[in-house]
């Protein structure tokens, strides 16, 4: 009875609910009224009934698919009318079939990136039929068979060679369900009839027939895999739903029966072979219960229950080849709601997942069908060959087959000569004899496999294969334990008494069943493939993956950084009639040292010029602003002069003010500068200053060009080209070399402005068209993007400024609409992201090592801001270890960001972060030397106080090295002694480190005071252990 003791592995495996976030959302699925799933899944893509008034649609999403659904999503526009049911092909992930209320099944392929646009035109269609098809599903094991249920009549389709292949009409009623036994020579059906029916194919037959259940409404059934049990779902004579499983043994009777409840919904059984888990979702429910299959009683185990919040329409289990398995992830059930797809994980608890369980993953069913169509036909009925799921033995990352459409696609070759392969015969063969025999189809139990005689020879006359593995071990270089050798030859020597054996009863075993071959075949497949084993060199160790070994050891300065808002005192209150609709290429705000501008809302483009050192609250009445009689599009301050302002507008214009020492005191509609390219209308987009040269900027116009401006002459120096769409960002190298954009048709652009008016080199950038942002890092090695994916998601991607052709990582962020707007800090490579309607402040550190994109801690506000800024280096109070500081504005107040690094010493200097800053508020050279082809370093300053000690310097002084004496004995000191040898040491060796430290003497004192305490705490211990007060036994008494 130790079975019952027995604790599987799944029984504590918990459904875990993601956010809605993480939902596949905003999906139409109406109320499809079929005996399908109305979800399906491949390691690829998941398919999903979508309403559609013009007929029957599917939706396809990648598995990994996140958040909303966009409206014009392409769509599988397969049919003139429900689709019914369609499946995934088990060999390849873009492969689907469909079937519908018009009488038809087509088969389609899903390209390997998605649905690009929506299709129409199937790949292969098959004959109409003339009633409505209710069940498709592919065959387990041998490719391009399809099965296809109408009405009372079950067909087996080649969809390769366009031939139908077998045909049964022996249903008294519709086929609700259909399921295939796991190695493929048999499937089941229930019907409507209320019988349940096991079909040979190959025998043109029914194997089994008995009643399911007494209900005529509705049921699912499920082979269990490769083994002999079969359960169904459906309801009892008083509307129960309950589940039956049966065994082929005594199929009449079902050998398990569980009750439920009188819920009007079909239980769906979503059952995985792997781990014996059975999932049944019904159909309107909010829950989901887990249940575990067993060999002997009570063979169901209840697991825990899902208990959800909406309404099922329907569910399918992800292919194992999907799964997050470093996670945990033993299985992943898909549910359809009205209007989303949730995805549940179940996963195993464990103390940490850093490494692959293989005890909780077994091997799973492979992506190579074992037998091709004409083998199947002849009676082949083997397994797929089983795979592993551990990622280091992955052939890809994602562990996706794509075949391609069907048309290219190849049939299946055959096995290996050497394997036993099964054969529809009855008769033992050695090889050399061809009698014919009376062919006998296959048996319902198990296939027949053929089973070759081996003549009784001596290894000195004829090596047997058994010989050579013998002379192998004997050869072989690498020691092997003593036991394991003796243990295979023992098995060698069975297996050639079980040989003898065949031999002599050659006759005999005509005669007896089937099952006696298949035992003995089945002998004789287990100790080959033992032998086999013994060949092979020992696994190596399985390595540790590279990516979270590296991302793991990696320490962040910046990893715990500290955002802390202003107090009230600091900030400017009381801010009117600010513009909530900026242009989607300007960032919303612009600050230097002196000034922050603000657009204000209304005709004219108005901005506002604020000193952001002048807190309170601003006075009522008229705001001081700077109008621009025209929309503006972008607004930038020059960098080596804090009083100038270039302002975009639509009118083409660039407007240069210069805003008086104590800011604006009344409205001003004059620009002092104004410049306009007389050959061209089209309006200014976004304004760009050179980092390193005064008087050169860089505008993007509507015509798709980009024009670098000397405003010493008032002309357009440069002129770039090759944009084919709307320029989204454009970005200065630290070196002022190189111009960086970011296009509209998904494409990142770098230029040489001086040498050449069409980019140098270009690659693929963000997918989404709704905004991206591009900037430089790492002293210009990389390149950052903000962007969208294809499905709305907020991305930020690091490219190799030499390699743009895909980028180094990605990181996704969330789905939002708001354009995330970055800011980078050159001196801690920290990246900054955040958008219009935020609360959150990303942060990530870029490195050079993967993935690139470090977390950092994530500041959380207090409310939503309409925008952020950073200030110049040069403004961070380094005394409070502040490296970057903002300003954030909400709906009326400006507010000061601080972002500080937690240290213990804010006394010394952290010069680890802060090295020496780029002068960026003094020019290098002039425009006409820049234009000149001149190139000249950015300078550095240091930021380190006069008055201050930086940390390294403090090192060196906690552990000087005196030198030798010339004329004396050499002495050395120590580095400084830690607290708990402070006893140890003489007093003469302390005061000489005190001295050299320049000790305080009230330091010198308390800590004396300290340390005698100590000593009197300790004196005051008893050394007496407890077991020196018993009374022992003496040594006579244990001679008694």
């Amino acid at each position: 009875m130790a079975w019952r003791f027995k604790v599987s592995k799944y029984k504590n495996a918990a459904p875990l609910l993601p956010k809605k976030e993480d939902w596949v959302s905003d999906i139409k699925v109406g109320a499809p009224q079929s005996c399908g799933n109305h979800i399906k899944a491949s390691a690829a893509f998941i398919g999903f009934n979508v309403e559609n008034r013009g007929g029957g649609s599917l939706g396809i999403v990648p598995l990994d698919y996140k958040g909303r659904v966009e409206s014009s999503i392409p769509l599988v526009h397969g049919h003139s009318d429900l689709i019914t049911d369609f499946d995934f092909s088990p060999f390849d992930d873009g492969m689907l079939a469909t079937c519908s209320t018009d009488a038809n099944v087509r088969v389609w392929h899903i390209p390997e990136g998605g649905l690009a646009e929506s299709l129409a035109n199937a790949e292969y269609s098959l004959p109409q039929f003339d009633k409505r098809v209710e069940n498709v599903l592919f065959h387990p094991t041998t490719e391009f068979l399809l099965t296809v249920a109408y009405f009372d009549t079950v067909k087996l389709w080649d969809i390769k060679h366009e031939k139908e292949i077998f045909s049964f009409s022996g249903h008294e009623d519709q086929v609700q369900n259909t399921s295939w036994h796991g190695n493929g020579s048999l499937f089941v059906t229930t019907s409507r009839d209320r019988n349940i029916r096991i079909i040979d194919p190959r025998a043109d037959k029914v194997a089994y027939e008995a009643e399911s259940h007494k209900s005529p409404k509705d049921s699912r059934v499920q082979w269990l895999g490769t083994t002999d049990r079969i359960l169904s779902t459906g309801w009892d004579g008083s509307r129960v739903r309950e589940v039956r499983i049966r065994d082929l043994r005594n199929f009449s009777k079902p050998y398990k029966i569980q009750g439920f409840d009188s819920s009007t919904g079909i239980l769906m059984p979503l059952y995985d072979p792997d781990t014996n888990m059975l999932f049944l979702a019904g159909k309107a429910d909010v829950s989901i219960m887990y249940w575990e299959i067993t060999e002997k009683e009570p063979f169901l185990t209840e697991g825990l229950k899902h208990n959800g919040s909406v309404q099922t329409k329907g569910a399918c289990l992800v292919p194992k080849r999907g799964l997050e398995v470093m996670n945990g992830e033993v299985n992943r059930l898909l549910q359809l709601t009205s209007n989303a797809i949730i995805p549940i994980t179940y996963q195993v608890p464990r103390k940490t997942y850093r490494e692959f369980h293989a005890d909780i993953f077994p091997d799973t069913s492979g992506y190579d069908p074992s037998t091709t169509i004409s083998q199947w036909l002849g009676g082949s009925s083997n397994p797929v060959k089983k795979i592993s799921l551990d990622p280091t033995k992955r052939p890809t990352a994602k562990f996706q087959i794509h075949r391609g459409p069907l048309s290219k696609q190849e049939e299946f070759k055959s096995l290996e000569a050497d394997t036993p392969v099964p054969a529809p015969r009855t008769r033992i063969s050695n090889g050399t004899e061809s009698k014919p025999m009376n062919e006998v189809r296959p048996t319902l139990s198990k296939p027949m496999v053929a089973v070759k005689e081996i003549t009784e020879e001596t290894e000195e006359d004829n090596p047997s294969k058994l010989a050579s593995i013998r002379k192998a071990f004997e050869s072989r270089s690498i020691s092997v334990d003593e036991k394991m050798v003796e243990r295979r030859r023992e098995e060698v020597r069975q297996e050639k008494t079980i040989q003898e054996e065949e031999k002599e009863n050659v006759g005999e075993q005509l005669a007896l069943r089937d099952g006696s071959r298949v035992i003995a075949a089945e002998r004789r497949r287990t100790f080959e493939q033992r032998m086999a084993s013994v060949e092979e060199k020992p696994a190596s160790p399985t390595p540790r993956r590279a990516t979270v070994t590296r991302s793991f050891r990696r320490v962040c300065k910046f990893r715990h950084l500290k955002g802390t808002p202003g107090h009230k005192s600091t900030c400017i209150e009381n801010l009117r009639d600010l513009s909530r609709t900026t242009p989607g290429e300007c960032d919303g705000m612009a600050a230097n040292a002196e000034f922050v501008v603000l657009p204000l809302s209304g005709p004219g483009g108005k901005l506002s010029i604020l000193k952001h050192k002048k807190t309170g609250r601003q006075p009522d009445g008229v705001i001081p602003s700077l109008m621009n009689t025209a929309n503006v599009m972008d607004f930038a301050f020059d960098p080596f002069n804090d009083y100038t302002l270039g302002v975009a507008c639509d009118d083409g214009k660039i407007n240069l003010w210069h805003i008086p020492e104590g800011g604006l005191a009344q409205p001003t509609n004059e620009p002092n500068e104004t410049f306009m390219d007389i050959g061209s209308s089209d309006k200014a987009t976004i304004l760009k200053w050179h980092p390193l040269t005064a008087g050169v900027l860089a505008a993007a116009y509507g015509d798709h060009s980009i024009k670098i401006w000397d405003l010493h002459s008032q002309s357009v120096a440069i002129t770039l080209s090759g944009h084919p769409d709307q320029i989204f960002s454009i970005a200065w190298s630290p070196c002022g070399r190189y111009l960086a954009t970011m296009c509209r048709d998904s494409h990142i652009r770098i230029y040489d402005p001086r040498h050449c008016a069409e980019p140098i080199q270009q690659g693929n950038g963000p997918v989404g068209v709704r905004g991206a942002r591009i900037l430089w890092a790492l002293g210009g090695k990389y390149l950052v993007t903000v962007g969208f994916s294809k499905v709305s998601e907020r991305q930020i991607s690091v490219y190799k400024a030499t390699e743009l052709t895909k980028p180094a990582n990605t990181v996704g962020i969330d789905i939002s609409p708001a354009m995330l707007i970055p800011f980078y800090d050159p001196d801690s490579s920290t990246l900054f992201a955040t958008g219009k309607g935020d609360s959150t402040i990303y942060a990530y550190e870029v490195g050079t090592d993967f993935p690139h994109l470090f977390p950092l801690s994530h500041h959380k506000c207090g409310s939503v801001h309409q925008g952020l800024v950073m200030l110049p280096k040069i403004m961070c109070d380094v005394r409070q270890v502040e490296f970057c500081k903002a300003l954030r504005i909400t709906s009326s107040t400006l507010e000061p960001l601080s972002f500080t690094v937690p240290r213990v010493k804010t006394e010394l200097f952290q010069d680890d972060i802060f090295p020496s800053t780029f002068i960026s508020w003094e020019p290098v050279m002039t425009a006409a030397e820049w234009l000149g082809d001149t190139n000249r370093p950015p300078r550095t300053l240091s930021l380190q106080p006069s008055d201050m000690l930086s940390l390294s310097e403090s090192r060196e002084q906690q552990s000087p090295v005196s030198q030798p004496n010339s004329g004396g004995p050499q002495t050395h000191v120590r580095h400084e002694t830690p607290p708990f040898l402070k006893g140890m040491v003489p007093n003469e060796v302390r005061q000489t480190q005190h001295k050299n430290l320049n000790v305080p003497e009230e330091v010198l004192q308390t800590q004396n005071r300290l340390e005698e305490s100590m000593s009197q705490q300790m004196n005051q211990v008893s050394k007496t252990l407890e077991q020196d007060r018993m009374e022992g036994v003496d040594s006579a008494e244990w001679e008694d």
